[in-house]
């Protein structure tokens, strides 16, 4: 046994049916030790033939891919079929948090070394979830789900709708961009959409700053050339700042519409950020599931 702390103990069984006569080579890939789990399969399984044995997860060999696995292990698994005789290699992966259950398994076909069928689930973690979900996955593959584990499943689920209390909603994204440009889609969970409605909209309103200032300059200095040109008795002065005056009008007339402008683009964008915050706002899945009231027991 590999006593490497990230090493995975994989129990092996064979299972042999009696109604069809298929047996099957199960190998659970476990994060931490369950000495329990194969007397919990022989009591629930009492029409398959279990056999125990030992093996390590480093017999297969890994790929970067998720479908080098399969390629790179066909030999293996048909090896693994003429060692123990059994038709099927079922392997399971199974880890487990505080909050979360998952099984990654896969069924193999032996004479062939090919996949022929797989699961992957992710789901909230219950009482005895993680055994349970195991019997119901070799059930289903077997031919033998008891009702009373599909009610240990269907116990994380709300049975009313009245008893789900969503944390976040559409409607809180929304009110959040509302008040703060991104702040919803980082709510959301949606961080470049946030990033690109901050930055436009700070964009925005840096652009609209730095045209209102040049607005207020010009209206400025368009007063004072004016003021310097009524009180001038030069000509040349009066030529002069007459024509800097009409340079100032028009400048701060292309300033003042420039800002308005950037102004409403601000408006629109802040109104338009924000019903996107809601399109993308966190919406209830499908299955919705709720933690079991007794603490999680780890082996």
């Amino acid at each position: 046994m590999n006593k490497n702390l990230f090493s995975l103990l994989l129990f092996i069984f064979i299972l042999k049916a009696e109604k069809n006569n298929l047996s099957y080579l199960i190998l659970n890939n476990l994060d931490t030790v369950d000495s329990n789990l194969n007397q919990i399969l022989i009591d629930n399984f009492d029409y398959l033939d279990i056999q125990f044995d030992d093996i390590t997860f480093q017999y297969f060999e890994e790929g970067d891919e998720p479908t080098d696995f399969i390629f790179l292990n066909m030999d293996k698994i048909k090896e693994l079929g003429i060692l123990y005789g059994v038709n099927y290699v079922l392997s399971n992966k199974i880890t487990q948090t505080d909050s979360k259950i998952n099984l990654e398994s896969r069924l193999y076909h032996t004479r062939s070394g090919g996949l022929v069928n797989q699961r992957k689930i992710n789901l909230m973690a219950y009482f005895d979830g993680r055994e349970n979900e195991l019997k119901l996955w070799i059930g289903e593959l077997t031919g033998g789900i008891k009702p009373d584990w599909r009610k240990e499943r269907n116990s994380i689920l709300f049975l009313s709708s009245d008893e789900i209390v969503y944390d976040k909603t559409p409607l809180k994204s929304a009110l959040r961009s509302l008040l703060i440009p991104g702040w919803g889609q980082i709510y959301s969970n949606e961080k470049l959409y946030a990033a690109l409605w901050f930055g436009s909209e700070l964009s925005l309103g840096i652009f609209s700053y730095l045209f209102y200032r040049n607005y207020q300059n010009s209206r400025n200095n368009y007063l004072l050339n004016q003021k310097l040109y009524t009180n001038s008795n030069d000509e040349k002065e009066v030529g002069n700042y007459r024509s800097l005056a009409e340079s100032d009008w028009d400048n701060h007339k292309t300033y003042s519409e420039l800002t308005i402008l950037f102004a409403k683009a601000i408006g629109v964008g802040w109104l338009t950020n924000t019903l996107h915050a809601w399109i993308v706002g966190p919406r209830p899945k499908t299955k919705l599931y709720r933690k079991w009231d007794t603490p999680i027991v780890t082996p």
